[in-house]
């Protein structure tokens, strides 16, 4: 599994992952029980990329195509099946379409985001993708009164930011329920380094919370970061080949 996320503010978008490969497997135990693992395989897997210098893509969810990381399989979609000129969401139904090639389909999800041209000028796009459902999403539609919308929107462990961020209640000694205090994040006041931060809070949160808790350790590694403005793209953090 993976933990990634997107935010979309004002000034622009920025895209989030971790770095870690698990692989599930199966341990017999002497009583002849099967018991289930998440083997840690890697921490330098790529889950976020720039396709042809404007259009960003994450990955989460199945780790593995046929044997091997789905990282390949995103870098040969990007190199022999999208052109230079595609828009966002021509990039997304045909990640959707090339996915679902594969016999068995892939449990596997994916982020894509950037700007698009349209009427009014450029506009942001971010889709989430699950070639296993044969959906692609728009997740930030235009509000009802036709301003944009912001936000953030995270695939994979993300049930420990939802705790984070959802209200909670608490039950008293009489077993009535009381809200705890909740504020909301207020996304639109963002700015684009607010939006670097929170993508890295969340992702970081959910790695030093998977660490001291009894379940798999499926979040882990480099943190890697993308920002998407109107007019250029910039690698924040991204790990780098090198001689150990």
């Amino acid at each position: 599994m993976s933990f990634i996320i997107t935010l979309y503010t004002r000034e622009g978008i920025v895209m989030a992952s971790d770095s870690r490969l698990t692989l599930n497997a199966q341990q017999k135990t002497s009583q002849g029980e099967q018991t289930l693992l998440a083997a840690g395989m890697s921490d330098s897997n790529y889950k976020t990329f720039l396709a042809a210098g404007k259009i960003g893509l994450s990955t989460f969810g199945k780790a593995d195509i046929k044997g091997a990381p789905v990282s390949g399989y995103i870098d040969t979609f990007i190199r022999e099946h999208l052109s230079p000129e595609a828009t966002v969401t021509h990039f997304a139904k045909e990640l959707n379409q090339h996915f679902r090639t594969f016999d068995p389909l892939p449990d596997v999800g994916f982020h894509v985001a950037g700007y698009e041209k349209t009427d009014n000028g450029l506009k942001q796009m971010v889709y989430k993708v699950l070639p296993y459902r044969n959906n692609v999403e728009l997740v930030n539609p235009d509000r009802p009164n036709g301003e944009p919308s912001h936000g953030a929107t995270w695939g994979g462990e993300g049930d420990i930011l939802a705790r984070l961020l959802q209200p909670v209640y608490t039950k008293d000694n009489t077993g009535d329920y009381k809200k705890m205090p909740h504020y909301q994040i207020p996304w639109h006041f963002f700015t684009l380094q607010d939006s670097i931060d929170f993508a890295v809070y969340a992702i970081r949160t959910t790695i030093d919370s998977v660490r001291f808790l009894p379940r798999p350790k499926t979040v882990g590694g480099p943190i890697d970061v993308l920002v998407i403005k109107p007019n250029e793209t910039i690698w924040i953090a991204r790990k780098q080949l090198k001689k150990t």
